[in-house]
């Protein structure tokens, strides 16, 4: 019965993790410049991504979130 339970919590876990970090990354992604006025620019993302790297850094990790939520889930 234990085993069940844990096993029903777990399922409930996932989907809720999956709907959060969904949600977390199309978030990044679609609020890439909001994100860079709220927090500034980055300096190493404007050096390594070129002119505009922060807004492509924001973009990135979006695309992480929602690949490591996914990549956990299943």
């Amino acid at each position: 019965m234990l085993v069940l339970w844990y096993y029903n919590a777990m399922i409930l876990l996932k989907i809720l993790v999956f709907i959060v970090g969904f949600a977390v990354g199309v978030g990044l992604i679609k609020y890439n410049y909001q994100m860079t006025h709220l927090f500034g620019h980055n300096s190493l993302a404007e050096q390594y991504l070129g002119t505009g790297g922060t807004y492509t850094m924001w973009k990135l990790l979006g695309l992480i979130a929602i690949i490591g939520t996914v990549w956990w889930v299943f």
